[in-house]
C-alpha cells in the first residue's frame, strides 16, 4: 500500500504570508505579518522553508523546502481545466498508475499526481525512469479529452500525439523561460538543451471499469535540481537539469505551477480551437526541422530534409531529388536525426 499524501497532513499553510516574506528583500517586522504569524513561521518552518527570525527586525525568507508544497501549488493557481485536485505523495510506483486510478470518475478531470520518488517509473517502448528523490518533478496529470481526441487504440493515434507534443511544448517552453537557454523537442517526447535530455512525457489510456469515459493519462519528467553527478553513471553523458543549466537550484512548487499553467494553456486552447493550434509551437521547437532525418513507417525507410511538420498532415520530408512526401502521424514508427 503507498503512503498517504502529504497534502493530507495538517496544517494548512499560510501561503499568502509565505509571498509577503518572498517579496521582501530582507527582515519584514512581525508586526506587519499581522496576528498569528508566529504559529503560522513556525508551520512554515517545519514544512522546510528556511525562514530566519530575529526578535528585533522580525522574519526573512532564505530558501524554499525541499518538499513539494500541495498549498503554494494550489494558491491563486488560476488554470482552467488542470489542477481542481492536487496530490502529492512521498513515494509512488508510478504517478501514472496513481492517476490512472482516477479514473472512474469524470470529478477527477485534472486531477494531477505528483510524488518525490518513484520505484518504478517508465518511459516509452518500457524504458525506465529514474530520479534521484525530492530533485525532480514527477507528475501525472488524469484527463476526459472528447472522444476524437481520446486514444481508443493503434489506429487512433492523433489524440496521442497532440497530448505528446503538448506535454513536451509546455516542459519546453518552461525550460527557456527558466534558464535562458533554448529547449528543443526530440521526437517524439523528449525535451533537450544541447542534446541532453531535460525532460520526458508519456501518454497512456486509463479505461478501467466503470469509468465514465475514456480517461487518458498524461506524464512528465522534468529535471529541476539533481547536479549531473548524482544521475546513473551511465546517463551522465546524455541529460541535463534546470539546476545544471542556470547554476542555481529552484523552487520545485513553482517550477509545477508553471507547468501546470502551461498544460492548462494548451489543452483548453487544443479545446476550444482544435489540437492543429499546437502545431506551430511544436513544429518551431522541433530539433529536427530543417535537419536531414530517417523516417521509418510500415512502407519501409524514408530519408530527406524534415520541412514542416502537423498535428493534422503529419512530417512533410523533402527527399534528395527535390519531391516532398508526406506521411501521416499514424504511420510513423519513427523518426530519427542523421544529419551528423
Amino acid at each position: 500500500m503507498n503512503p498517504r499524501p502529504v497534502w493530507s497532513d495538517p496544517p494548512v499553510l499560510n501561503i499568502p504570508l509565505l509571498k509577503q516574506l518572498r517579496a521582501a528583500s530582507d527582515f519584514v517586522p512581525l508586526a506587519t505579518l499581522g496576528a498569528g504569524a508566529a504559529a503560522d513561521l513556525d508551520a512554515l518552518a517545519a514544512f522546510g522553508f528556511r525562514i530566519d527570525r530575529d526578535p528585533l527586525l522580525g522574519a526573512a525568507y532564505r530558501e524554499p523546502s525541499p518538499r513539494l508544497c500541495p498549498d503554494q501549488i494550489e494558491h491563486e493557481l488560476g488554470t482552467l481545466r488542470l489542477g481542481r485536485r492536487i496530490a502529492v505523495w512521498s513515494r509512488l510506483g508510478s504517478t501514472n498508475d496513481e492517476a490512472a486510478r482516477g479514473a472512474g470518475t469524470l470529478a477527477n478531470d485534472g486531477l494531477v499526481v505528483l510524488a518525490e520518488e518513484q520505484t518504478r517509473g517508465r518511459g516509452r517502448r518500457g524504458r525506465t525512469f529514474s530520479a534521484p528523490p525530492r530533485s525532480c518533478v514527477l507528475m501525472s496529470v488524469l484527463l476526459f479529452p472528447p472522444a476524437e481526441l481520446a486514444p481508443l487504440g493503434a489506429d487512433s493515434i492523433r489524440g496521442t500525439v497532440w497530448l505528446t507534443a503538448l506535454g513536451a511544448v509546455a516542459a519546453a517552453e518552461l525550460v527557456a523561460a527558466w534558464t535562458g537557454r533554448p529547449a528543443r523537442i526530440k521526437w517524439p517526447n523528449d525535451a533537450r538543451v544541447d542534446g541532453r535530455k531535460i525532460a520526458g512525457v508519456l501518454v497512456e489510456r486509463a479505461i478501467r471499469p466503470g469509468a465514465a469515459g475514456t480517461a487518458v493519462v498524461l506524464g512528465i519528467g522534468l529535471n529541476v535540481n539533481p547536479a549531473l553527478d548524482e544521475f546513473p553513471p551511465e546517463l551522465r553523458g546524455t541529460v541535463t537539469s534546470l539546476r545544471a543549466l542556470a547554476g542555481r537550484t529552484f523552487d520545485r512548487s513553482e517550477v509545477v505551477r508553471d507547468l501546470i499553467r502551461r498544460l492548462d494553456h494548451w489543452y483548453d486552447r487544443g479545446l476550444r480551437e482544435g489540437p492543429n493550434s499546437l502545431a506551430p509551437a511544436w513544429r518551431d521547437l522541433s530539433e529536427h526541422l530543417g535537419r536531414r532525418v530517417r523516417l521509418t513507417s510500415p512502407n519501409g525507410p524514408l530519408v530527406g530534409r524534415l520541412v514542416d511538420l502537423d498535428l493534422e498532415r503529419g512530417p512533410m520530408l523533402e527527399t534528395d531529388d527535390g519531391g516532398r512526401v508526406g506521411v501521416s502521424l499514424g504511420a510513423v514508427v519513427s523518426l530519427e536525426d542523421i544529419s551528423s
